[in-house]
């Protein structure tokens, strides 16, 4: 009986195992590359390059050991790609195994979230993502069709002779709006709150778009925490201390985006154009 408490004492005291099966496997992340990650016992490695045509940008190498939720390594960048950095990494494990989070680095490594990508196995076990419900106030494009064109002297994304977008006299933010519309093959422009919406968002085919995309400016937040606050007699939905949109005297139009957040699981507040962003976008 003693030998049966004292294993059990033992047991509680070790450290809770891994809930992931194994990080091998392909994985994007949000420096724009593509890493091939190799699990081997208590050892990682993998090899990454930037998601370019032709040479890449950069290419590099890792090698790491995993120990409690944490991956402790070294990288270093290769000849295929034109960098030539080099330093450490410190790695969590994040979402049973399903997202690297980068929480210390030295030599200028610029990622810091993987996500793993799913494969045709897996996706064929993946529940469908969420589609629009019923009541959601949707138009609906084509994302192989759209294009910019300047109208009267003003730079809009088209669809046909719809517009969809309009970015005034901004040209390049114009053209970098089409390049995120037609990586994620949005296909739908949806608000809260028209005429004059407080809240917009884009859905993808297939339902919500899902990153990264080299060279976007977001934002993270953890739709967990997230929740409806007045501040100052303004409506906002905020994440911790940081105030993510802005709904006026509107709480009915903000609590209903933050259904929609939740709904969708977006995770990234993206902006192309800062500080006077014409086009924003939810991704997870």
């Amino acid at each position: 009986m003693k030998a049966i408490l004292l294993t059990a004492i033992i047991l509680a005291a070790m450290p809770i195992s891994t809930a992931w099966a194994n990080l091998t496997g392909r994985w994007s992340c949000n420096d724009g590359g593509t890493y091939y990650l190799r699990q081997i016992g208590k050892e990682l490695h993998w090899y990454g390059e930037s998601g370019f045509s032709g040479q890449p940008a950069w290419a590099n190498v890792f090698s790491g050991s995993i120990r409690d939720g944490r991956i402790t390594g070294k990288w270093a960048d290769v000849p295929k790609g034109r960098a030539s950095g080099a330093g450490e990494l410190v790695l969590e494990i994040k979402n049973q195994g399903n997202v690297l989070r980068c929480v210390e680095k030295t030599g200028g490594f610029k990622g810091s979230r993987w996500v793993r990508k799913k494969s045709a196995a897996t996706a064929s076990r993946t529940p469908p993502q969420a589609k629009p419900e019923r009541g959601e106030d949707c138009i609906a494009f084509n994302s192989s069709t759209v294009g910019i064109q300047q109208i009267d002297g003003r730079w809009k994304v088209v669809d046909g002779s719809h517009w969809l977008f309009d970015f005034g006299s901004d040209r390049v933010s114009a053209q970098k709006a089409l390049q995120v519309i037609t990586h994620y093959r949005m296909n739908r422009s949806c608000f809260v709150g028209r005429p004059d919406p407080s809240f917009a968002y884009l859905l993808a085919k297939g339902g919500v778009p899902e990153g990264p995309m080299a060279g976007e400016d977001c934002v993270a937040f953890d739709p967990a925490r997230i929740r409806v606050s007045k501040i100052k007699d303004r409506w906002k939905i905020v994440d911790g201390s940081h105030w993510l949109f802005d709904f006026g005297g509107n709480e009915t139009e903000a609590r209903e985006a933050l259904a929609i957040i939740k709904r969708y699981g977006f995770t990234q507040s993206c902006f192309v154009g800062r500080p006077k962003a014409d086009f924003s976008y939810l991704r997870r």
